[in-house]
């Protein structure tokens, strides 16, 4: 499981995933476009240059995860079932450009790239967050997200509205505190004196 950067390394994760693959004919001259990870600030300002953002919009917990417990490996196997926070990260992809050619690129490449490649492991996020597990999978799906929603946020932000696609990565699961667990029942008890059975 995940600590609290588990977020955060997921984003990034998807940030280099698509950096590693950006074909050169979109990065070197004369289109030069870029892959980044947006803020809030970054959209509250109009978008300039060539550019594939990821906006993370919402984080919302996993309503058929939320009662999970799975056994803990290791030594600490025998602690009892480990809790876990499990939750889904809605992102936007968002290409924008001064080019309808490059931004229609921009969008269509990176489409294809998540339906190719739509699992992100341990592989891609264990330098940003080493806790995570080795058989933990994070999927990456179309998000049904409805045109007048996808507008609101657009409406909170000055930017001008570009060509945007909504995903969900499903699922990181946060670490919580183990439970605390309680012994079995008293039988005997220790005196100074000696042993007394109860």
């Amino acid at each position: 499981m995940a600590s609290y950067k588990g977020v955060h390394g997921a984003l990034i994760a998807l940030e280099n995933f698509f950096k590693q693959r950006l074909p050169a004919e979109l990065s070197a001259e004369p289109t030069n476009a870029t892959v980044k990870l947006l803020g809030s600030s970054d959209i509250a300002d109009t978008l300039s240059g060539n550019l594939l953002g990821i906006y993370l919009h919402r984080i919302a917990i996993d309503d058929h995860g939320r009662t999970r417990f799975f056994k803990q490996q290791g030594s600490a196997s025998n602690e009892g079932p480990s809790p876990e926070l499990p939750v889904n990260l809605h992102f936007l992809l968002i290409a924008n450009s001064n080019s309808a050619t490059v931004e229609a690129d921009l969008m269509a490449w990176a489409m294809v790239e998540i339906a190719n490649h739509s699992q992100i492991d341990i592989s891609h996020v264990q330098d940003i967050d080493d806790e995570w597990g080795q058989m933990e999978l994070l999927n990456i799906t179309p998000d049904e997200m409805s045109i007048e929603d996808l507008m609101r946020i657009w409406d909170v932000f000055e930017s001008p509205y570009t060509s945007t696609m909504p995903y969900t990565a499903k699922t990181v699961r946060l670490r919580l505190n183990p439970q605390r667990t309680e012994g079995g029942d008293v039988k005997t008890r220790v005196f100074p004196t000696g042993r007394l059975g109860k």
